[in-house]
């Protein structure tokens, strides 16, 4: 998708970014505002507030806020209101962190308090508020900023880590309860950012970045604008499907350790049209995707075993060469590999829908061919696109997987165990390759639209998963906005894998 289109998208919109005045939040204020957007930037610092504001421009605004006291988070978002007209997108991006480095015997209980009542509470009634105005709308979407600490103990940050923990409960939660009014929340998790409060403990030594950035897989702190990337998709109504999603953006720091040691590191993607192999090509969710890469002005490779259906899909989309192969040939698989390097100078990214239509369907058709045709068919990818982008130090590899990896939805345990096998193997792959600067992620479908699937019911949204929503999130973690996502599996399941109670009891929270 063209620049252009996705500012169309977004023309008018009005969005309130909290702790907006620096960092993250900054990053994500220009974001939208650089796509059209209209923005309220609130801070706590009201004079850094309005000066941002001044920035972006007479279409934006500013609200001095301290998240911790309720009543003005009310007053912030009827300010946005009146001043804008409504509230599409509400990013919770304010907090605070521990800098005292007190473990929970030695920290005051109001400084614990202090961080639940702006990183919790602030953001729990800023997203009620702003879900109120939402729903009268027609809906919306909500984006948290929670942390990677919020899904590993960090020691002396108890009160962040807890508070963190409790803002990825609440996305949860209101993805559930909101989702029938057309409110989509999700939470983006970042690893280290090199923000302003970062850079000015690196000054007085209170971080060392080279002891940071060794315990990172990808060697490396996050630049804000990285973040803001993830939370303006999560925030497009381009990702209708993602709800109660938590979007890890650390570099692969959740994966237990650094890249492997004596890596060289990776490269930056040279300047040029960029290349992508589609592995898969010719079931529902290949085809989507050759479709939507084809979309950015990108040389697209489809490959699969049916030569007439290729012929098709190469004939019907501009930029798509089509390649038939059998998928079992592990040899003829890593030839393929190696011509489309050698043919259009590089693989930008590999997409590995193998088998994945049989496992997201979980029917009949899956059965005993799921961890032959799904599991094994991405351990052939793997090692078919590996070399190639190991060799360039650049590129991203997605595998296509199913939810019921995560949740049971039905009685094709083959196919669940193929599904959750395959996430692993993203994770591990990941940690193996970010060594090179390469970024291994999964996606984890829903029940996808054209397949007849009794979990559709459990769907918080109450519809099956467009494969245009698997299509653009494939877009996206394939392409240089996910720069610092690695091993990460993002499921598209309509909120499925967060929603614990039977089918009618969807809608049915408290909010």
């Amino acid at each position: 998708m063209t620049g252009a289109k996705r500012q169309a998208e977004l023309d008018g919109r009005v969005v309130l970014v909290t702790g907006a005045a620096a960092g993250i939040g900054w990053a994500a204020a220009r974001r939208f505002a650089a796509a059209g957007a209209r923005v309220l930037i609130a801070d706590i610092d009201a004079g850094k507030a309005a000066c941002r504001a001044g920035e972006l421009g007479a279409a934006h605004g500013c609200f001095g806020v301290d998240m911790a006291q309720a009543e003005q988070v009310a007053e912030m978002v009827q300010h946005c209101v009146s001043r804008f007209g409504g509230l599409d997108v509400l990013v919770n991006n304010a907090g605070r962190t521990d800098t005292d480095g007190l473990g929970v015997v030695d920290q005051p209980v109001s400084t614990f308090e202090h961080l639940v009542a702006v990183n919790l509470r602030g953001s729990l009634v800023a997203a009620e508020h702003a879900a109120a105005v939402m729903r009268r709308a027609g809906g919306g979407a909500i984006v948290n900023v929670a942390s990677g600490a919020a899904l590993r103990p960090v020691p002396f940050r108890n009160g962040y880590s807890a508070s963190k923990a409790g803002v990825l409960a609440m996305t949860r939660h209101h993805a559930c309860a909101w989702a029938r009014d057309g409110i989509r929340v999700n939470a983006v998790a970042p690893g280290y950012t090199r923000t302003e409060l970062v850079e000015a403990l690196i000054v007085r030594g209170r971080i060392d970045p080279a002891a940071v950035a060794r315990r990172i897989p990808l060697g490396r702190m996050a630049a804000p604008e990285e973040i803001a990337a993830a939370i303006a998709f999560l925030a497009s109504p381009r990702v209708s499907s993602i709800t109660g999603s938590t979007f890890l953006v650390d570099g692969g720091s959740l994966l237990g350790g650094p890249g492997p040691a004596g890596e060289p590191g990776g490269t930056a993607a040279p300047a040029g049209r960029p290349t992508y192999a589609v592995f898969g090509a010719c079931n529902s969710i290949g085809r989507a995707i050759v479709r939507r890469l084809s979309s950015e002005e990108a040389t697209v490779v489809a490959l699969d075993a049916d030569a007439g259906q290729l012929a098709t899909l190469a004939a019907a989309v501009d930029g798509c060469h089509a390649f038939p192969l059998d998928m079992s040939d592990e040899r003829a698989i890593a030839e393929a590999a190696e011509w489309i390097a050698r043919r259009f100078g590089r693989i930008d990214g590999a997409a590995n829908a193998v088998g994945a239509d049989r496992v997201i369907a979980a029917g009949p058709t899956a059965g005993s061919s799921a961890l032959t045709a799904h599991l094994t068919g991405a351990v052939r990818v793997a090692k078919a696109v590996g070399p190639v982008l190991r060799q360039q130090g650049f590129g991203a590899l997605l595998n296509l997987t199913s939810v019921g990896g995560e949740v049971a939805l039905g009685d094709d345990v083959e196919a669940a165990s193929s599904a959750a096998a395959v996430a692993m193997l993203t994770r591990t792959l990941a940690g193996e390759w970010s060594g090179r600067g390469i970024r291994v992620n999964a996606i984890a479908a829903g029940p996808i639209e054209g397949t007849t699937s009794r979990a559709v019911n459990r769907t918080p949204l109450g519809r099956a998963v467009p494969l245009q929503d698997i299509a653009e999130t494939a877009a996206f973690l394939l392409g240089p906005d996910a720069s610092f996502v690695t091993g990460s599996i993002v499921a598209v399941d309509g909120g499925l894998s967060v929603h614990a109670g039977p089918d009618h009891a969807i809608g049915g929270y408290a909010s």
